[in-house]
């Protein structure tokens, strides 16, 4: 079982979890929970995507969040964030609070979507993980790899 603490304090960041493989984005095995339920008549549901199942985490080798770059030839933006994200449900979390730039916690209806970038700090300030956790995304945690320690 592995805990992740942050790297400024040594808090607790989360529940005790085990590694697993990254789900692939594009195949339904693997994923806690692969299909939204049932949407209200504003498009929001009490079930949605959720990536990786309680008390499991899994290390993301591609690069992940902003800045977000022009791909030539594609002429899409891609992601060039930091590799090796920690990606966790999000329960599994402990000890998080608001990233302390109120435009840092920018979502929609349902939550925050971490589009701009790190919205979760530490109760001591260092900011260390995203979360996605609105209505219209798949939801899950992202520890910041050079924000944490991670203890076995």
């Amino acid at each position: 079982m592995t805990v992740f603490q942050c790297r400024s304090c040594g808090r607790a960041l989360t529940r005790a979890v085990t590694e697993r493989p990254l789900p692939h984005p594009d195949v339904d095995a693997g994923w806690h929970r692969p299909d939204a339920g049932p949407t209200d008549a504003q498009g929001h549901t009490d079930s949605p995507i959720v990536r990786m199942a309680p008390g499991a985490f899994a290390v993301d080798p591609q690069p992940y969040g902003p800045p977000y770059v022009l791909e030539e030839p594609s002429g899409l933006l891609v992601e060039t964030g930091p590799r090796s994200t920690l990606v966790l449900n999000p329960d599994d979390g402990t000890g998080l609070e608001p990233h302390p730039d109120r435009a840092m916690r920018r979502g929609y209806c349902c939550g925050m979507d971490g589009e701009w970038g790190p919205n979760l700090a530490c109760a001591c300030g260092a900011v260390v993980a995203t979360v996605h956790s609105d209505c219209y995304q798949v939801r899950e945690l992202r520890l910041q790899p050079a924000a944490v320690t991670r203890h076995d």
